[in-house]
């Protein structure tokens, strides 16, 4: 036994004593890197327990709002729809026949007066109207002839001919027979009153 002693006290107890330290020093180290892992599982474990608890809470809460729904002083009664009244009769209809085409209407009747180009000047069987356009600022027409939608049926020497214009007949005037202008009240004379007598 005193040699077991003995031993420990030289190079042998050295050895087992540095082992030792080696021994402890690694199982720190090792518990500090495996600690990490173990609280990761145990805050793994954690979320999962609360995770449950949740859903446990939400299944609780809505039996609770179910069971308050289904008393009988806060109970909805269900809406039974109205039954669809049944469709009316239908009735026949009379089939009515397609109303007649309009008829065609003729052409618009002629103008109760002339309102073609006025006339300018008559020499014999020949009758001369003004133009409104641009090439030509008289029409000549002799009896018979058209031009412009106006007709020359006759000449009455000095002063009328007849003429056909828009699907009418017309006597045209080559001077006005009205002289308005004799009929009208004459002007008062005029009174010398600025005129003064001077004596010589």
């Amino acid at each position: 036994m005193n040699n077991f002693f003995d031993k420990l006290k030289g190079p042998f107890g050295w050895s087992i004593g540095s082992l030792l330290i080696l021994a402890i020093f690694l199982f720190l180290t090792i518990s500090a890197v495996i600690a990490p892992l173990f609280m990761k599982t145990s805050e793994r474990s954690t979320q999962n327990r609360i995770v449950v608890l949740l859903e446990q809470y939400e299944e609780n809460n809505l039996t609770d709002i179910a069971r308050f729904n289904g008393r009988s002083a806060f109970f909805k009664p269900i809406r039974i729809a109205r039954p669809t009244p049944p469709p009316a009769p239908r009735k026949d209809v009379e089939e009515l026949p397609p109303p007649a085409p309009p008829e065609p209407l003729g052409p618009p009747p002629a103008p109760a007066s002339y309102t073609g180009p006025p006339l300018i000047a008559i020499i014999g069987e020949e009758a001369w109207f003004r133009s409104g356009g641009s090439s030509s600022p008289v029409i000549r027409l002799h009896i018979g002839e058209e031009s412009n939608g106006l007709k020359l049926i006759r000449t009455h020497a000095p002063t009328l001919v007849t003429v056909e214009h828009r699907r009418g007949t017309y006597e045209i005037d080559l001077f006005d027979g009205q002289e308005p202008f004799f009929r009208q009240e004459p002007r008062p004379a005029s009174t010398n009153t600025f005129l003064k007598e001077v004596e010589g």
